[in-house]
């Protein structure tokens, strides 16, 4: 699970528990939807809830 925070040209991503591969299009569709509107993105990724991902995240990326 994850919670995205948007501020400007700024996101902040929250990974609880296992990252999935539907969090991680979740994650792409705000990053793609951002550069689109603002030009430029800020990441801020925040691991330390997260215990594991699954397999289709690794092989996605």
């Amino acid at each position: 699970m994850i919670s995205l925070d948007i501020k400007n040209n700024q996101i902040a991503v929250s990974v609880m528990g296992q990252f999935t591969l539907d969090d991680y299009r979740e994650f792409e569709q705000a990053v793609c939807y951002g550069i689109q509107f603002q030009g430029t993105v800020n990441v801020l990724f925040d691991l330390r809830d997260m215990l594991s991902y699954s397999l289709d995240v690794a092989w996605e990326e």
